[in-house]
């Protein structure tokens, strides 16, 4: 399964997010139930005026084909069946074509579905919307200055087995080597993948968990999270904080990124600090998008990242929360209402529970932009067709 939300969470956001075990292990996630409200107190107007709505239709229902219809999966305290999930899908995409979206659309799918939203201890969960995105990166197929910093395939002997994940020693399971040990020892040598021109990038690359990387002949390549070394998830963004480097509201992807470059004597301690390491694989380059953990391109600003243990794979739900607005310049000038459908299509180790949700913003300067600043409450209501 392809985890491209290490994700998702993003660096500002992981700033919270002290797992404690030495192999990892499926964790405990908080219990949540669904409610009906009235559709009509939330529909707004799709604030992408349907761009790629049919792309993450289609990206489900892909998934959902290759499912038994009788399997049903969790969407918190209920169980949906994978032939409900798919037909709410059809019934959404046949509505949206014939209205074309706007009020009429909005009114229909208050008649015709039913929305969910999520509650827990007796009152409504709290929701925080992060980004992600597909970094570009310059790289190399051989070690030459600068490209020094390499990715690395999947180790033979990195071991995945019962939900947890470390390499034999004697018979035993141990953990895997940390991004120290491995950095440090040169433990992986003569198994590069790609050589990259900046540490910082390539760490950004890993709590991605995708990206493209343009070679020395010019072609791009896209890189495809294939597995992790099971170590604990520790922010640098928390760490910089309590070092005194930057206050907890200074801390953003451009913020680490700079102090990184304006510290490079730093570098190495504070990555290190964070002992999970992310191994890749070459993607296809004719696919749309990053392959999600549906096994399916993400579709930019309709894929989300969400627990998959308490929401169902593929599942349409209408996204509220807000964006920032940019000038030419690709500088903030303000904020906006976000307000669109979004479909569960990638999941995460680090996001975890009913009140996380992570959104691929897709590629470029503008999405890694967006991806820096987006943190912010939202509310998110899912969708399932009346029977």
């Amino acid at each position: 399964m392809v985890y491209l939300k290490m994700i998702h969470l993003f660096l500002l956001l992981a700033m919270l997010c002290w797992p404690g075990v030495a192999l990892a292990k499926t964790a405990a996630v908080d219990s949540c139930q669904v409610v009906e409200v009235d559709i009509r107190t939330v529909l707004g107007i799709d604030d992408l005026a349907g761009a790629g709505l049919e792309d993450g239709v289609g990206a489900s229902l892909r998934y959902l084909a290759k499912v038994p219809a009788t399997k049903t999966f969790s969407l918190c305290d209920r169980k949906v069946s994978s032939a409900e999930l798919k037909s709410t899908l059809e019934a959404l995409r046949s509505l949206w074509r014939t209205t074309g979206g706007g009020k009429e659309f909005a009114r229909r799918v208050a008649e015709d579905f039913v929305l969910l939203a999520v509650e827990g201890d007796g009152r409504k969960k709290k929701l925080m919307v992060t980004g992600y995105f597909e970094p570009m990166l310059e790289g190399s197929l051989n070690r030459e200055e600068p490209f020094l910093y390499p990715l690395y395939p999947v180790p033979a002997d990195l071991v995945q087995a019962g939900g947890e994940v470390g390499r034999r020693d004697g018979g035993r399971l141990v953990p895997y080597w940390t991004r120290g040990e491995i950095e440090e020892q040169n433990l992986l040598a003569g198994r590069e993948l790609v050589y990259l021109n900046d540490p910082v990038e390539a760490f950004i690359l890993q709590v991605q968990g995708s990206g493209r990387v343009r070679l020395r002949d010019g072609s791009l390549r896209r890189l495809q999270y294939a597995a992790k070394n099971g170590r604990p998830y520790r922010s640098i963004g928390k760490y910089l904080v309590e070092r005194g480097a930057m206050d907890l509201d200074e801390v953003s992807l451009p913020a680490i990124s700079a102090y990184l470059k304006a510290h490079p004597d730093e570098i190495n301690e504070v990555l290190r600090y964070n002992e999970s390491y992310v191994f890749f694989r070459w993607g296809d380059p004719e696919q749309s998008g990053p392959l999600g953990s549906l096994g399916e391109p993400l579709t930019p600003e309709r894929s989300v990242a969400l627990d998959r243990k308490l929401f169902p794979p593929g599942i349409p739900a209408f996204l509220f929360s807000h964006k920032p607005k940019f000038n030419e310049s690709d500088e903030i000038i303000g904020w906006s209402k976000m307000q669109r459908l979004v479909f569960n299509q990638d999941s995460g180790s680090a996001i975890r529970g009913p009140g996380r949700l992570d959104l691929f913003l897709g590629y470029g300067a503008r999405a890694r932009a967006t991806a820096g600043v987006l943190k912010g409450q939202g509310r998110l209501y899912f969708l399932l067709k009346k029977k």
